[in-house]
């Protein structure tokens, strides 16, 4: 086997990986499933007891069923579709690295002044950035194909 085919073959799975994309179908399991999710992850806070497991596993579904919405075919998939996916994909990465960086220095700055003894640096955490990420993504790719 010699380089050249092996570069080939992996071009081949990186495509292969980059076009793919659910049947539309799973966009509607994928919106169930999130709306389920999320009225179940509401509905711990009003119940006593120790749900921390469960609020674990629910926001981790929160995530998946998004992530399912977000690789779910359009029911049309054309050209127009994929730049705006594009464009959308670009603009939510751009968004949550600022968010990122941002958003703690926002809050330490707000905390010292209403606060000061309790101003601490937090970090986010990775599923506050990816729910805000794949949020992002769903608003402008919706906004950018009703334009369009």
């Amino acid at each position: 086997m010699n380089l050249k085919s092996v570069s080939e073959c992996e071009d081949r799975r990186i495509q292969k990986f980059i076009n793919f994309k659910l049947p539309n179908y799973y966009k509607k399991i994928g919106w169930i499933g999130f709306i389920l999710s999320f009225v179940i992850l509401i509905a711990t806070k009003f119940f006593e007891g120790d749900y921390s497991i469960l609020v674990e596993i629910l926001k981790r579904l929160l995530l998946v069923f998004l992530l399912i919405v977000v690789m779910s075919k359009e029911k049309l998939e054309d050209e127009m579709i994929k730049s705006i996916r594009s464009q959308a994909f670009s603009f939510a990465f751009v968004g949550a690295v600022a968010y990122t960086l941002l958003q703690p220095v926002i809050n330490i700055i707000v905390a010292s002044i209403v606060k000061p003894e309790k101003a601490i640096f937090n970090d986010l955490g990775d599923f506050q950035i990816l729910w805000f990420m794949m949020i992002i993504y769903l608003v402008v790719f919706m906004k950018l194909k009703k334009r369009a």
